[in-house]
């Protein structure tokens, strides 16, 4: 009977002999590159989601043995500790940091995400595994003791670095490296936040900065395997778990796009202050670095004894905003607060993610602005829905990256009705955010560090045509000027220009190429009567300024002079254009 069972399966499958002929036909079958690169992107996936899981049995571990209490009831148990334990456990922390970064010799600062971008675009994908497995580690004990900073940090380096380990033990190009690298740092934020369409998203936009169809599909694998290992092994539940709110009024939409302006500001103010801290902690004295930690977790210490919410991850206090049961004055007070104590720590060297403290701060200055404009214009929807709205805007703001922080949201609340009015809050904030701080949070970091990552915008975007290198003609002559004024004032050129003649109206001639002058002027007896018109040179054909580089680095192909002439549709010259500059651009 099983025989027969085997032999009518369609696999032909169906006993164990008949499993492990497939398992090991299907190995088998993996021969090609390509196929053995899916598979380590499937690989990547499951270690990047048993190491959050492990990651996250760590950190509910010590928070239970250290605050007596559970990430669902994180604030309940430090609000139950007497004053003396929420001043030691945080300065344990900081010991915990100080400590071992005395013994690796070199300071563990940093959120994680920076460093695998820059590892991706100018490291070919190499990152450290064993420094990544210790500085996660030491992160989301940091996280558990109390520091203001998020968890993600370590689940994405993590994640990034297991790829990048896989990769230089096969000896994987860069090209599959670096997206082996993006697929677990996805991958990681996919499994902790149980989020695998956000963090798909957020490794196309922010880290490899491309929508490309052929990074997506790594991309999604990588994300759905690590989710299902998380799902399997903790629970299937969303970060955040708010009432059902809606906002489809004319003037809440209103409202949405004055909240996104609003934390467009607040988002730069985040990213400049987080940086500014840094830069004034990182001129410090030599032997006072390495005692950072300890001295900024023995700050968050004292805070916490009278604000207790600004401790770890801060989801209870953000949970409480989603539910309107947060009074203004904590809405107002607790964002800068977190701040002021989130960019101490991470610019003293406190490992960690700075992802949820972006979420704590944006959530509840959206509450706050909720809260206000209830105020002001009564019977709107509650605070709560704009926490969720702020959310979003100052993920995007701060990210530079509004597609994925839409998503993101969504997933880690689960309410699709805000999902509209979060769009439009979302891209608002980040386009204000990115007119006053041109740098995200990740690149202004490695600006810091003088680590220049290439634009990842798409080229054709770049490509703003021939009108954006356009450069003012210094001289022109009439078709008239007799030859003195010509060769003076093509002496007076600087090097690589030439002289351009134009009529009275302005329009374009032709050109006076000092070079192509020698040997070409005429009888000594007719140089008193030569004119501009006898010397020009009206086949060098100008451009105009609609056409593309591409366009025009070609046309640069069929002359040897360094310019050419720009005109309008009625041949009016407006200006020259380099081929330097063109050179400049580098992609067509």
């Amino acid at each position: 009977m099983g025989a027969r069972h085997a032999a009518n399966s369609p696999l032909g499958v169906g006993g164990p002999s008949g499993r492990s002929r497939f398992v090991r036909t299907l190995l088998g079958s993996i021969t090609g590159p390509e196929q053995r690169f899916w598979l380590l992107v499937v690989t990547v996936g499951l270690i990047a989601g048993l190491g959050a899981v492990a990651l996250l049995k760590v950190l509910h571990f010590t928070q239970q043995l250290f605050w007596r209490s559970t990430s669902e009831d994180f604030l309940a148990g430090v609000a139950a500790a007497p004053t003396w334990r929420r001043v030691l456990i945080p300065v344990l922390g900081g010991a915990l940091v100080t400590m071992l970064t005395l013994l690796v010799g070199r300071p563990m600062r940093g959120h994680g995400t920076a460093g695998i971008i820059e590892s991706i675009w100018v490291k070919s994908g190499r990152l450290s595994l064993p420094r990544a497995l210790l500085r996660g580690l030491v992160s989301i004990l940091a996280v558990a003791l109390g520091a203001p900073l998020g968890r993600e940090g370590a689940l994405l380096s993590t994640g990034a670095a297991s790829g990048s380990s896989l990769a230089q033990w096969l000896r994987l190009g860069p090209g599959q490296a670096r997206l082996l690298v993006a697929c677990g740092a996805s991958a990681g934020m996919a499994s902790a936040y149980n989020v695998p369409i956000g963090a798909a998203l957020f490794g196309l936009e922010v880290l490899l900065g491309s929508f490309a169809l052929e990074l997506f599909g790594p991309i999604v694998v990588s994300c759905v395997v690590a989710t299902m290992v998380s799902r399997g092994l903790i629970a299937d539940h969303p970060s955040f778990v708010i009432p059902h709110y809606a906002l489809l009024h004319p003037r809440e939409l209103l409202l949405a796009v004055l909240l996104g302006a609003v934390l467009g500001v607040a988002s730069a103010f985040y990213v400049r202050a987080i940086n500014a801290m840094s830069d004034l902690l990182d001129r410090a004295a030599a032997w006072l670095a390495p005692f950072l930690p300890l001295l900024s977790m023995m700050v968050v210490g004292v805070t916490a004894v009278w604000l207790p919410q600004l401790l770890g991850n801060g989801y209870d206090a953000v949970n409480a905003a989603l539910l309107g049961k947060l009074p203004l004055s904590l809405l107002l007070l607790l964002p800068l607060a977190k701040l002021a104590l989130t960019s101490t720590c991470a610019g003293a060297g406190v490992p960690g993610g700075l992802f949820t403290p972006s979420l704590f701060y944006g959530g509840l200055l959206g509450g706050a602005f909720g809260m206000l404009s209830e105020q002001v214009l009564p019977g709107g929807a509650p605070s709560g829905a704009y926490t969720l709205l702020g959310m979003g805007a100052i993920l995007a703001g701060t990210t530079h990256a509004s597609v994925s922080a839409v998503l993101l949201i969504f997933e880690l609340t689960g309410d699709y009705p805000l999902v509209l009015p979060l769009m439009l809050s979302a891209v608002v904030s980040a386009a204000v955010s990115r007119r006053l701080e041109p740098e995200s949070l990740y690149t202004a970091v490695l600006n810091r560090r003088n680590v220049r990552v290439p634009a990842t915008v798409p080229h054709w975007l770049r490509q703003e045509g021939a009108r954006a290198l356009l450069k003012p003609v210094r001289q022109r002559v009439p078709p008239s000027a007799p030859l003195q004024e010509v060769l003076a004032s093509l002496l007076e050129q600087p090097l690589g220009e030439d002289l351009y003649v134009t009529d009275d109206e302005g329009r374009y001639r032709g050109a006076l190429v000092l070079d192509q002058l020698k040997g070409h002027l005429p009888d000594h007896s007719q140089l008193h009567a030569t004119i501009a018109a006898d010397l020009m040179d009206a086949r060098v054909r100008p451009i105009t300024p609609g056409l593309s580089l591409g366009e025009v680095a070609a046309r640069f192909t069929e002359t040897s002079l360094e310019r050419l002439p720009v005109v309008d549709g009625e041949r009016r010259l407006l200006g020259t254009i380099s081929k330097r500059d063109v050179l400049r651009q580098g992609t067509f």
